[in-house]
């Protein structure tokens, strides 16, 4: 009886429950991205054709900033690497002909399993992403193709000199090892590369030369001094070819690949900084997109995390005439309730905004502005237009440009958001109001603005 009352108890609960979960709602939330690539590399093959022992050619391999990542305002620079990885490819006639699809060979720590009589420290798979058109082949003989990695070099900016180097991209003489394996791992002899918008860096243009072997008893006496003319910390024995690799189609695949995409710095990565928030409340914010403006700023001012000893916020907001609503301060909840009073009127004053927000950035005598090289000075300027007056009248643009051009002799960076401009409008903000391209940003209207606000105070790493 226990047990059955249990039962009939436990049915109970479950019948009276359904309906109460009836009345939940499901929602579809719709997540959408579009990844871009963020560099462009030519899908062009390197072939150097016949070649014969201690020959020297050069080809070249251009890499650059792709079209995306230039016009995106939010990234700057990115770091690559060239690997060099083993070639696989469907040949005949003992190889020396390729006759089908090539493809890279992945590298495995370990015994191959297919080989008797020899324990491997690795090897070269070659099936794992063999091609499909390969089964489709008539009699293929699918190999890993002999190793040309180990000739080629990689000189960055037209530089061929073994002991070249570069501020920041890598090298990489012939005569090499494109890989070791250590602590039963693959480590790739990698050649580094960076490209920065911001150093009007864009375009890698890497030498990739090949220094030709020989083989076996056929190398020139002179082969020694070839090899150590390219690279003089090896032993030249190591890298001459067996006889029965002569004749043979040579391969090898450079792998491109991204390691880091670098944002600006995000204010509040810093130990001190003064930041002046500097918001536009002309006559042409409505009262949703003024409410829009306020939550956003007032998210950019908790996200620097004031304090007493590190980030210092103050805010000044403008239209036919510029406010200082507040000083430079540690007082995070004093700037938002200045925030909240803002009403907006007028019209857009834009110099006299920078010239108040330089007098409060630069003026440490009045115990806001802290004059130490450790807390760096910023501004960050939100509009939605061109000048409209100025205090000195006549081109209000020229105006705001000239006290923008002050404030940055005063080493102020300055961030501008334009939200909802014009294509002419932006190209202004962004030459001559923003400290550069990478400071200023597009918002296509108010409801993108925290986002923007959030990457420029972000600390992200």
């Amino acid at each position: 009886m226990k047990k059955i009352f249990l039962g009939l108890g436990a049915l109970a609960l479950v019948m009276v429950a359904v309906p109460m979960f009836s009345a939940f709602e499901a929602h579809v939330i719709n997540v959408t991205a579009t990844i871009e690539n963020a560099l462009s590399v030519p899908i062009k093959a390197i072939d150097f054709g016949t070649v014969f022992p201690q020959e020297y050619l050069k080809e070249s391999l251009g890499i650059t900033l792709s079209d995306s990542f230039l016009a995106e305002n939010r990234v700057d620079d990115v770091d690559y690497f060239i690997r060099q990885k083993p070639k696989c490819g469907v040949t005949n006639a003992d190889g020396t002909q390729i006759v089908g699809p090539t493809w890279t060979g992945h590298v495995v720590v370990g015994d191959n399993p297919f080989t008797a009589n020899v324990v491997e420290t690795y090897y070269v798979d070659c099936d794992a992403d063999r091609p499909i058109q390969v089964l489709q082949h008539p009699n293929p003989e699918f190999w890993l193709l002999p190793s040309l990695c180990e000739y080629i070099s990689k000189h960055p900016d037209n530089v061929n000199n073994q002991s070249a180097t570069s501020t920041n991209d890598g090298t990489l003489p012939s005569f090499h090892e494109p890989f070791v394996i250590q602590n039963n791992a693959v480590v790739w002899n990698d050649t580094k590369g960076r490209l920065a918008k911001s150093e009007s860096d864009t375009t890698d243009n890497w030498i990739i030369d090949l220094a030709v072997p020989c083989f076996g008893g056929n190398c020139a006496q002179d082969w020694a001094s070839f090899v150590a003319s390219h690279n003089d910390i090896v032993d030249a024995d190591d890298y001459v070819q067996p006889t029965n690799n002569e004749h043979k189609v040579f391969g090898c695949n450079l792998w491109v690949e991204v390691t880091g995409i670098s944002l600006p710095p995000g204010l509040s990565c810093l130990e001190k900084a003064d930041v002046m928030l500097v918001l536009d409340r002309s006559g042409s914010i409505g009262d949703t997109d003024l409410a829009t403006l306020k939550t956003a700023a007032k998210a950019f001012v908790d996200a620097l995390a004031l304090s007493t000893a590190g980030v210092h916020a103050g805010e000044l907001s403008f239209s036919t005439s510029a406010t200082l609503d507040e000083h430079l301060t540690d007082d995070a909840v004093a700037v938002k309730t200045d925030i909240d009073a803002l009403v907006a009127f007028g019209l857009t004053n834009l110099e006299d905004a920078i010239l108040d927000a330089t007098a409060e950035l630069a003026n440490p005598g009045d115990g806001d502005d802290r004059a130490e090289p450790a807390s760096p000075d910023f501004m960050v300027i939100i509009t939605d237009g061109a000048p409209t007056t100025s205090n000195t009248g006549g081109d209000h643009a020229a105006n705001a440009a000239a006290a923008a051009a002050a404030a940055k002799l005063a080493d102020i960076e300055i961030y501008v958001v334009g939200v909802g401009t014009t294509t002419g409008t932006s190209d202004y903000l962004k030459l001559y109001i923003a400290t550069d391209a990478a400071h200023y940003f597009d918002a296509t209207s108010y409801g993108s603005l925290g986002t923007i606000l959030s990457g420029i105070a972000s600390c992200t790493p």
